[in-house]
Parts: C-alpha cells; sequence; structure tokens
C-alpha cells in the first residue's frame, strides 16, 4: 500500500514537473505612449522560439495585401513573408486586388481556417472594420501596415506618417523653387482628398512650402493618386494656369501622371525627388511584430516607418 502510494506520489510530481514546463502563449503586452521604432520591434531569439511554439503545427499568420498590382504594395506583402518564413513560420498570402468584398472574404477564410495572427494593408477601412473586428473578438491578433486605424481594435500599426512624408516633400521643393528659380513658382499640388491620412499629407506639402519658399504661389490642388488622375489634372491644371512650373505630388503614381503632360510640352523629363516609404522595410517590420504578438512580447502599438528624400544627388 505504501508502495503504490508513493508511486502515485512519484508520478504526480513527474506529471506537474512537465506541466511546468509547458510552454503557452502569453498575452502581449502593448504600449500606448507614443511611437515606436523598428529596433523595437526586432524579436529576441528567444521570442522567435516561443513564437514558432505557439503556432504548433497548425496555426499560421495571414498576410493579407491590398493588391499584388503595384510594385509598393507587392514588395511589401512579400517581405513580410519572407521574413516570416526565414524565421520558420507558416505564412499564407492573400490578395484583395483592391476589392473590398474578396478583402473581408480573405479575412474571414483565414480566421475560419485557424490564423493566429493577420497582417494587413487597408484601402478601405470603414467597409472591413466589422469583419476585422470579429477576428480580434475570435482571438486573432492583427497587424496593420500603411495606417493607423487599427489601433483602435487594439491591433497594431506601422506606417510612415503622413504628415512626415508631406514635409519632406514640401521642404525639398521649396528647397529647389529657391535654389533655381529665385524663389518664385507658380506651384501645383496633386492631392487625393477622399482618404483623410492623405489629405494631411497634401496640407504638409502646403504648409513646408509656405514656410521654405514664401514667394511661391500655389494655384491650386488637384487630384492625383492614380498616374490617369495625374495625367488628366495636369492637362486641365495647364488649361487653368498655364504658368505651373513646379508640381508636389502626394504620391508617385500621380506624379508620374502629370509628368506625362508635362513632357508632351517640354519634351525631356523633370522629375526630381520622391520620397522613400521602403516597402520592405514595412514588411519586415510587421513581420517582426507578428513575432512579437505570438510570443506575448512587449511591442509599442503604435510604430512609425522612418522617411527618406530621394534626389538624384542622394543617388550619386
Amino acid at each position: 500500500m505504501k508502495n503504490s502510494l508513493f508511486r502515485m506520489i512519484i508520478m504526480t510530481l513527474i506529471l506537474l514537473v512537465g506541466l511546468s514546463g509547458f510552454v503557452t502563449a502569453q498575452e502581449p503586452t502593448l504600449l500606448t505612449d507614443g511611437l515606436g521604432t523598428a529596433d523595437d520591434l526586432v524579436p529576441s531569439d528567444a521570442e522567435i522560439g516561443a513564437a514558432v511554439s505557439a503556432l504548433g503545427e497548425d496555426g499560421f499568420v495571414g498576410i493579407i495585401a491590398c493588391t499584388f498590382g503595384s510594385e509598393w504594395h507587392f514588395t511589401a506583402a512579400d517581405s513580410a513573408r519572407a521574413r516570416l518564413e526565414e524565421l520558420g513560420v507558416r505564412v499564407e498570402v492573400f490578395d484583395s486586388e483592391v476589392d473590398v468584398e474578396k478583402q473581408i472574404s480573405g479575412i474571414e477564410n483565414f480566421v475560419s481556417s485557424g490564423a493566429d495572427v493577420i497582417i494587413i494593408c487597408l484601402f478601405d477601412p470603414p467597409s472591413v472594420q466589422s469583419a476585422l473586428e470579429e477576428a480580434a473578438e475570435a482571438g486573432v491578433q492583427i497587424v496593420q501596415y500603411a495606417g493607423r486605424q487599427l489601433a483602435e481594435i487594439g491591433g497594431v500599426t506601422i506606417t510612415a506618417e503622413d504628415r512626415d512624408m508631406g514635409l519632406a516633400a514640401g521642404e525639398y521643393a521649396g528647397q529647389l523653387i529657391n535654389d533655381e528659380m529665385g524663389g518664385e513658382a507658380n506651384v501645383a499640388i496633386l492631392d487625393y482628398p477622399d482618404v483623410a491620412n492623405v489629405v494631411v499629407r497634401a496640407e504638409a506639402i502646403a504648409e513646408a512650402l509656405g514656410e521654405v519658399a514664401p514667394n511661391a504661389v500655389i494655384v491650386g490642388n488637384y487630384l492625383g493618386g492614380t498616374t490617369e488622375f495625374g495625367l488628366t489634372s495636369m492637362e486641365t491644371a495647364l488649361q487653368e494656369h498655364p504658368e505651373i512650373n513646379v508640381v508636389v505630388s502626394i504620391n508617385d503614381a500621380g506624379a508620374y501622371g502629370a509628368m506625362q503632360a508635362l513632357e508632351l510640352i517640354a519634351g525631356e523629363t523633370m522629375y526630381r525627388g520622391t520620397v522613400d516609404t521602403a516597402p520592405a522595410r514595412y514588411g519586415e517590420m510587421a513581420a517582426n511584430a507578428a513575432i512579437k504578438l505570438l510570443a506575448g512580447g512587449t511591442l509599442p502599438q503604435n510604430v512609425a516607418v522612418p522617411v527618406a528624400l530621394v534626389t538624384a544627388e542622394t543617388l550619386e
């Protein structure tokens, strides 16, 4: 009887020891005081191991791209995939094709398939908000890149600040106006007023221009955002203001369209600079955030992506 009791106690102790060594995923801690940096997201070796263990055999990270139809968006999603696979994480990637119904379907399919984390780019946040809220309620961690909207539902957001992007573009345009045009110019700004964060970018362009080159005249804001809009708007702007000699755009696509219209007149290129938001860096940072979430680590909820001005001079 004593031997049986002794064996039972030993077996109980072994069981308890085994349980104490079992790794369970903890809830991550999100820091909300200010913006974090890329360095804050770099996972330790222990966190990488914990993340892989937490996923087990069936768990995975789902990546939902806005579209594979642009180099920026494809690069951001693909670099996130590459980083996660490098760390031994199973990944599935979905292309929304800039279609709201497809994006909702992608979210729902990932949730029902058992995704532990969804990394997502949003192009129409209000339309997919409820699907993402349901995903979060189901226990799926959310990482948003190129936007801040999902912080409201507890997601981690990774993006360049639109104000920083606008200021960088406006300051450089102002410097060119001062250095090459005697401080005077007639400027058209290409914006995209349907997207609130892009409005912030356009306003920052105008603000920086006013500070750096106060004698420059902004003749108007015109619809950009896509090559087609940029081309059409530039043709309209030149009819209204043939004196335009500087164009500052909220993105490259609109600038390309405007440049096409202007090159028909000038017969030469005039593209002077761009603000690089490093899509590969976005993807890597999003992947790192997913690892820290899976490991139950501590990370900032909102993270800033640094922007860099790229000109012909910086590339020399």
